[in-house]
């Protein structure tokens, strides 16, 4: 990360295994891939401005972060990341709102909550220092009860790497404060969390659907029925119980679709001959037929480890290797990676394309 201007920017602006490999379609970098939830469901807030506020470029380290209000007994609070000065990065993030991801160079920060409206140098309701590690994602949310001075900042990790073929992915969070463990289910029997905890985190991947779910205490009394819930193929949906169970904040179910972080890459073909691709682990067939010169259309690769590898057409692996290249692919990243005819060094270093940006990244 290039830290000297990150911090000039910080002054100035102040807020392994891949399953599938998309070699048709590539994502449109001017459609967001963010979803809206069920009717039925609190809505997510996306007004709190651009995705990537510090104008960030494709080779800096970043991470993705919403943030949440759960609190039933709060008022609307404004969020600060402290090493970014005294602009607000939320304002006015009322009970049940969930922002849209935001990209933030990746490092360590502490993050405070005040009073919607308040002076940047008012007492705080809370604050939470954590390191948020490139590449991965976050929900900041602020659960408890000021009733009790429970209130904190609760991060929780969003995983969407790994997402398997033609499955969806859901987690579900319990926010419910003081109320006995909950158990999740849909209409069908399915299992959406049993028992769990305030706090506890409840993860499955499943076939995609609409999910009527209902919320039910260990106690025997049911505190949610038929709460609509679409799973999508390659998303993680993250579904978050809040509210309270005297009645003062009805219990409700907040849903945001996330789709899996994935890099596109783009192959050149600097050899003497047509050369296939295919991708490890798993030799997944990337290109059937690159030929010498060509430049292939963008494919989108989910993020993480992937070495390349080039062949003769048609003979896989199974055939002689041409070339390859070993490396990380990035979310929301553009990489051009080209192969040669030097054996002593087959493929070229990647070379970052777009800078991010809020019309060709979205969390």
């Amino acid at each position: 990360m290039r830290k000297v201007t990150l911090l000039a920017l910080f002054g100035i602006l102040c807020l392994v295994a891949i399953p599938v490999f998309a070699q048709t379609e590539t994502p449109d970098p001017n459609q967001p891939t963010t979803e809206s939830t069920a009717e039925s469901t609190a809505q997510t807030d996306t007004s709190t401005g651009t995705m990537n506020p510090l104008n960030l470029v494709g080779t800096d380290d970043v991470a993705f972060v919403r943030f949440a209000n759960t609190v039933v007994d709060v008022p609307s609070v404004d969020l600060y990341i402290q090493e970014l000065g005294d602009k607000g990065v939320v304002k006015d993030l009322a009970f049940g709102q969930i922002t849209d991801a935001s990209l933030l160079p990746a490092g360590k920060y502490n993050v405070v909550a005040r009073v919607a409206g308040s002076d940047p140098s008012s007492e705080a309701i809370t604050s939470m220092s954590w390191e948020f590690q490139p590449d991965t994602s976050w929900l900041i949310t602020l659960v408890g009860l000021t009733s009790n001075a429970s209130v904190q900042l609760e991060p929780i990790n969003l995983v969407q790497t790994d997402i398997a073929n033609n499955m969806a992915r859901v987690r579900v969070v319990n926010l419910v404060s003081e109320a006995p463990s909950l158990t999740v289910s849909s209409s069908t029997g399915d299992d959406f969390g049993s028992s769990l905890a305030w706090s506890d985190v409840f993860d499955a991947d499943m076939k995609s659907g609409t999910y009527n779910l209902s919320v039910a205490a260990d106690t025997g009394d049911t505190l949610l029925e038929n709460s609509p819930v679409e799973l999508k193929n390659g998303e993680l949906s993250t579904v978050v119980l809040i509210g309270s169970v005297d009645g003062n904040q009805p219990l409700q179910l907040v849903t945001f679709n996330s789709a899996e972080n994935v890099s596109r890459v783009q192959f050149v073909n600097n050899s003497q001959a047509a050369i296939e691709i295919f991708a490890r682990p798993g030799d997944v067939s990337i290109l059937q037929s690159l030929a010498a010169g060509e430049t292939s259309d963008w494919v989108a690769i989910p993020s993480g480890s992937v070495t390349f590898v080039s062949y003769a057409p048609g003979t896989g692996p199974s055939g002689q290797e041409l070339g390859a290249w070993i490396g990380e692919v990035h979310p929301l990243r553009d990489v051009v990676v080209t192969f040669t005819d030097d054996k002593t060094a087959a493929a070229s270093d990647p070379v970052f394309s777009p800078s991010l940006s809020g019309t060709n990244a979205a969390g």
